[in-house]
């Protein structure tokens, strides 16, 4: 690009950011010319860095920012979470809450995030309460779905779906999974076993047992419980998967190992 505008710049630093490459990102941060930065490009190189777990860089950076955003607390929230620095992220959160009107959207996924930690700690009854009193409010949460290709043919799913004509293999597929993943030692989560990425995986192997990879494409962030039972089914059936989701692309090799390098 001969001149570089504030789509462009963002566009690469978000891209960097998407394939793992934190330092790349804020390696063009800086040579942005200071009057083309905006909401956007903080957001991007703060993603990036988030994904990276560039932490003290991320605070570096956050320092310098005059606009503090809903989008922007957001995304350094974020990355200190990911990073298992919850005390800072926790002040951030008061500090924002202090300072702006309460931001209404980011409650339904916080209450699924309270959910999932209960599920994750053992507390199935708990999540489940949490999970069943979100439903029955009006509060809206987006349906995850997955999309997958077979035959040249795009199959999509949705958590816990049973809506396929051939679902009971799909079903089968998934318990025989399951019952691999648990002879490898993986602790299931059973408010997430469900999710439709792994649905989509499943159904792959229905259609060709022996396949050598799989592309997935989703419309919400991988959780944690899949990420690491997708990295064990890719070494079990040596298999490489490529999931897409709504932050980066993880592509989940044979030895077990994600390209994200488990900052996701």
């Amino acid at each position: 690009m001969p001149q570089p505008n504030q789509i462009g710049y963002a566009a690469m630093i978000n891209s960097y950011g998407l394939n793992g490459m934190g330092l790349q990102s804020i390696e063009l941060y800086y040579q942005m010319p200071k009057e083309l930065i905006n909401e956007a490009t903080y957001i991007c190189v703060l993603n990036a860095c988030s994904h990276s777990g560039l932490v003290n860089e991320t605070l570096s950076i956050f320092k310098t920012i005059e606009i503090e955003t809903q989008r922007i607390y957001t995304t350094i929230i974020d990355c200190l979470s990911r990073a298992l620095f919850f005390e800072e992220a926790q002040k951030l959160m008061e500090e924002f809450e202090r300072l702006h009107i309460p931001a209404l959207p980011m409650y339904p996924s916080a209450t699924v995030l309270l959910a999932n930690v209960d599920g994750s700690s053992g507390h199935i009854d708990k999540a489940s309460d949490i999970k069943t009193q979100l439903y029955q409010s009006d509060t809206k949460k987006r349906i995850g779905l997955a999309w997958t290709v077979t035959n040249r043919q795009v199959y999509q799913f949705r958590a816990h779906d049973r809506s396929h004509p051939r679902s009971h293999e799909i079903k089968a597929e998934l318990e025989k999974i399951a019952n691999e993943l648990i002879d490898h030692g993986h602790v299931f989560d059973a408010i997430l076993c469900g999710h439709s990425e792994k649905i989509a995986i499943a159904w792959n192997f229905v259609v060709n047992p022996h396949t050598s990879k799989i592309q997935v494409t989703k419309n919400l962030r991988v959780c944690g419980d899949c990420h690491r039972a997708t990295k064990l089914i890719a070494a079990i059936r040596q298999c490489e998967i490529i999931v897409s989701d709504a932050n980066r692309i993880h592509h989940f090799y044979t030895n077990g190992q994600c390209s994200c390098n488990d900052y996701f």
